[in-house]
């Protein structure tokens, strides 16, 4: 049952059409073009027709496809992507890749989202690996795993466009693409300016610029060189939500760049070497003064803090060198093997880290093993070992058996352990503002100096271990030629254990803070995840996906709602002529608790949104143009998942209303 493609097809991003033919193909889940049949773990594929039918503006919004998954905004600018749990806003437990490079940060362990340098025209296909991959991807992998992969510069030699988008909160967009290239080379430089107002009544404006250029270069008929760069930057509007006068109303600028380049060598039908080296850089620049005020307010002699200067700012400085060899050993044997080098270079300001740098270095190793050992029986082996110079040794082993009943439909059966490793604000932070001296006063009348202010609120005692995670998963798959129709489903139980809490600081260690992070909690999961795909008619199709998640305290036995009990989605589409097009969006979410809320009553009711999207192309003086009009959250207004602090003190929270955005999207000949 080995898939026969090809050589250039797999040593380059994959077309739709090789993908959504006869027979779909997965990348993510072994580093091996694999028919999704053959998979050893459930993976979603948003392609091009779903992200244009979704109305989707932002690249997290597709995620709420996807089952299983919690897509949510801390503020108008910072979203949150996560599978199954919602203890914490940054989601530290999922991989983001695009292109095969991790832009994960180990600063504060999230994803930069806004400031990636990708646009959705760029982007070919979306593979999500519902499950911990880190036998493929390391040690981030711990939930699962998001490859975006964007489109060759191939594919759009001689293309140039021109997309805006105006609507209501404040929405104006601009994206100009160009394509081009000449004997060997092909290139795309994309650019765009994004800005909106947040949330209505919130201190959450953003403004986006970014740039990226691919380059594609045949070096000769087996070898291909591929760089790719961009940088994303913008200021951002930060809101007080905590302690009026000790955190104020402020901007930070971010700023997010990276470079990649790689080459690929084809050793012959089924065999190929590559070497991958890039770099990423994010800082975040965060400073600000406090108010002055009362340490102990209504008492007869009050110490009072003046105007105190807090640096929030990090800054993550990545490089990465990566070898991979693909080959098939025997006509029923395939390996993906290789290993890398990474130095993540961390600094955190005065009141995040404690003005320090931390170096953590990585060795890792993998390999991925198919093998039919004999029709219908098919195995999936992988391995990944990884030495990190905080946390030291880690092995995350997977083994998966597929049973055919046919060359479209299987059942699997895999096990896997996985780890992630902490943060640097997990491990090592100082968070808290400190170092301030008081003055006492008496009503109005100032007595005389007064206490230091020491106020540390959460620290790392930099011995934070591993996350871990045993997981196992049934499923079963079918699908139809021609991409007709396809079924797939899920019952999983994964175990996690040494889970990284903030908790109340127990006294066993010297740090002065209130809390600290350490590993505390062990969490059970078990569900049943649906989704399929299918052509209800000429032109038309329609993709549903539903989870059921169930999550319990290991150690009490106490149900969780960290994840909705139920949660559902829909995408239907529909090209009713060569001119109209439209999607209808559907997305249900069971009621959930808030990010990194204790506060079993700080519970998100049920959500229902609709979004739709009608478009129209036609031509004018030989250029293509293409006008949608995109309505969001059509059902009324529902709260985001800041749900944390209580609306009697924040009564402004992340309340979505119903919104609109015209798009125009003119294509240059």
């Amino acid at each position: 049952m080995a898939v026969s493609l090809h050589a250039d097809e797999m040593s380059s991003p994959l077309s739709e059409e090789v993908f959504w033919g006869d027979m779909p193909v997965v990348m993510s889940a072994t580093r091996m073009p694999q028919l999704a049949v053959d998979a050893p773990v459930a993976v979603t594929v948003i392609d091009r027709r779903m992200i244009e039918a979704s109305g989707a503006r932002e690249i997290p919004e597709l995620f709420r496809l996807v089952p299983g998954f919690i897509v949510g905004y801390h503020d108008g600018h910072s979203a949150s992507v996560s599978y199954h749990m919602s203890d914490e806003r940054y989601a530290r437990r999922m991989q983001v890749l695009v292109d095969g490079r991790s832009v994960y940060t180990t600063a504060i362990g999230d994803t930069p989202w806004s400031t990636l340098d990708v646009t959705l025209d760029d982007i070919e296909r979306i593979e999500v690996v519902r499950g911990p991959n880190s036998a493929s991807y390391g040690a981030n992998s711990f939930l699962g795993v998001i490859n975006i992969i964007t489109r060759s510069a191939l594919l759009d030699r001689g293309v140039s466009s021109i997309k805006v988008n105006a609507g209501t909160q404040g929405v104006r967009e601009i994206f100009v693409r160009h394509g081009g290239g000449s004997g060997k080379l092909d290139y795309r430089v994309s650019a765009g300016f994004s800005e909106d107002d947040g949330f209505a009544k919130r201190y959450d404006d953003k403004r986006t610029n970014t740039f990226s250029v691919r380059a594609d270069y045949a070096l000769s008929s087996i070898d291909a060189l591929t760089f790719s760069g961009g940088v994303g930057m913008g200021p951002r509007q930060v809101e007080n939500r905590y302690v009026p006068d000790l955190s104020v109303d402020r901007e930070k600028h971010e700023l997010n760049h990276n470079q990649s380049i790689k080459w690929e060598r084809t050793l012959g039908l089924g065999e190929s070497l590559s070497v991958q080296l890039y770099h990423i850089y994010n800082h975040n620049v965060e400073s600000f003064h406090t108010g002055a005020f009362r340490l102990a307010p209504g008492l007869v002699i009050d110490p009072v803090s003046p105007a105190n200067e807090v640096d929030f700012g990090r800054r993550t400085d990545r490089y990465d060198l990566a070898l991979q060899h693909n080959v098939s050993l025997f006509d029923n044997l395939r390996v993906a093997w290789g290993g890398g080098l990474r130095d993540d270079k961390v600094w955190g300001g005065r009141n995040l880290m404690g003005d320090v740098t931390i170096n953590n270095y990585l060795k890792y190793g993998f390999m991925n093993v198919e093998w039919d050992v004999k029709s219908p029986w098919l195995f999936n082996a992988g391995l990944m070992v990884e030495d990190y110079s905080t946390t030291g040794t880690a092995v995350s082993p997977r083994l998966g058996a597929n049973y055919s009943f046919s060359p479209m439909q299987s059942v699997r059966l895999t096990g896997s352990k996985a780890v992630r490793t902490p943060s640097m604000f997990e491990y090592a932070t100082d968070y808290g503002i400190y170092g301030a001296a008081t003055n006492l006063y008496s009503g109005n009348t100032l007595i005389g100096p007064g206490p230091a202010l020491d106020l540390l609120f959460w620290g790392g005692t930099r011995q934070t271990r591993v996350e871990k995670i045993t997981s196992f998963e049934l499923g079963y798959h079918l699908a139809t030629r021609a991409d007709s129709a396809f079924f797939d489903a899920k019952i999983y139980r994964d175990d996690l254990s040494e889970l990284i809490f903030k908790v109340d600081n127990p006294g066993t260690f010297s740090l002065g803070h209130n809390s600290l992070y350490l590993n505390c909690c062990h969490i059970v999961i078990k569900g049943v995840e649906l989704e399929t795909k299918l052509v209800v008619a000429e032109r038309n199709s329609l993709y549903l996906g539903y989870a059921y998640t169930h999550m319990r305290d290991a150690d009490t036995g106490k149900t969780l709602l960290m994840a909705p009990k139920h949660s559902a989605s829909l995408l239907y589409m529909v090209d009713f002529d060569k001119e109209y097009s439209a999607g209808v969006g559907y997305y249900f979410t069971d009621k959930i608790q808030g990010w990194e809320s204790a506060d079993a009553e700080a519970v998100r009711s049920v959500v229902h949104r609709l979004d739709l999207k009608i478009s129209r192309k036609f031509v004018m003086m030989s250029d293509e143009i293409e006008v949608a009009l995109v309505i969001r959250n059509a059902l009324g207004k529902y709260e985001e998942m800041e749900v944390l602090r209580p609306k009697a003190s924040f009564a402004e929270l992340n309340e979505i209303g119903p919104s609109a955005y015209v798009s125009v999207k003119v294509q240059l000949d």
